[in-house]
Order: structure tokens, then sequence, then C-alpha cells
């Protein structure tokens, strides 16, 4: 292992420690390391960190929801599993499905069909986050 990473700035990462080298010629840690490159050696190359995970939306447009649903081949599954619920239940979410205007995250009816079909807490997260791209 190299015993120093470049960075996105100037500084350079001693390994053994973690240490930030600035670019100063005064500072002997930095001579050391303009040494160490003189003698043939080569630093690691900069890693750039991991994209923040994307935000769960909590709210997304019923249209968005149902696009989302339909690249995943849920389209048929929904109805099937809300044609499936006992009456007044049935009634509500039909009503909540077919006329809102936008689904929350947090709905029970989201709760409710996610587990009909199958999708976890994850899933559910990702459809959310496929539903606010379309």
């Amino acid at each position: 292992m190299a015993d120093y990473q470049l960075t996105a700035t100037a500084i350079v990462i001693r390994t053994a420690d973690g240490a930030c080298i600035p670019t100063d010629p005064e500072n002997r840690d930095y001579a050391a390391y303009v040494a160490w490159c003189a003698a043939g050696n080569e630093p690691l190359p900069y890693v750039p960190p991991p994209p923040p995970p994307a935000r769960v939306p909590d709210e997304v447009s019923m249209g968005q929801a149902r696009l989302a649903l339909h690249d995943m081949g849920k389209t048929a599954a929904v109805e099937a599993a809300l044609n499936a619920l006992p009456e007044p239940d049935r009634a509500r979410a039909r009503i909540e499905w077919d006329f809102r205007p936008s689904v929350r995250r947090d709905s029970p009816l989201v709760a409710q069909l996610g587990a009909a079909l199958g999708l976890d807490t994850a899933a559910l997260d990702a459809l959310f986050i496929h539903a606010a791209t379309l």
C-alpha cells in the first residue's frame, strides 16, 4: 500500500495516520512526501466519496405512482389487491386510488398495498424514489 493518497484538493493524505499534508515547501511532512515521490513512488489516486443516498419523497402524484408501478409490472397486482379488500375498506381504498391527486409514503393505503404486493420498506422507498423522477 502506498504511503500517501491524493485528495480533491492540493492536500495529500498520509495513509499511515490520516494526516492532511498541505502543499507547503516549508512543511516537513510535505518535504517528505516530495522526496518519497522523487524516489519513484506514486500516491494512491483520489477516490471521490459515494453520493448520498437518494431522499425518499414524502409524496408523489398519483400519476407518478401509477407509472412507477407500471414500470415494475405491478399495475394488475394493485388492481387485484384493491379488489380483494373487504368492504367498506375496498370502497375507501378505491376512492383514494381513483381520485386522490397524490399519494403519501406514510399513507395506510401504501402500507396495505405494499404488503399485498410483497414490497418491503426498502422496495416501497425505491418505488417512491423512482416515481419522483417520472
